[in-house]
């Protein structure tokens, strides 16, 4: 069942309808209101959909980033599983 949650981000209300954990969707929050504040931080006269922007941009940068690792991982566990599997296959033989 939704239930609306209010969140802050960059000094800005937010209201947002999810099934989510209400604790899941304020770790979201923060971690985007953290990255806004490192992004403009010496930024002065940056409108905040710049920054807004560039955050975005480096989140999507470490989703990226993070699936193309996933997609390594997965590789060598398959190798590697197949590699377990040749060697019990010789053993049994």
């Amino acid at each position: 069942m939704k239930k609306e949650i209010e969140l802050d981000i960059a000094g800005q209300r937010l209201r947002v309808r999810t099934d989510e954990d209400e604790a899941y969707m304020r770790g979201l929050a923060a971690y985007v209101d953290e990255q806004m504040r490192e992004i403009g931080r010496g930024q002065r006269g940056i409108a905040s959909m710049n920054i807004a922007l560039l955050t975005a941009l480096r989140i999507a940068d470490e989703y990226h980033k993070l699936q193309r690792l996933q997609a390594e991982v997965d590789d060598a566990l398959s190798r590697l599983a197949e590699l377990v599997e040749a060697t019990l296959n010789k053993q049994s033989i």
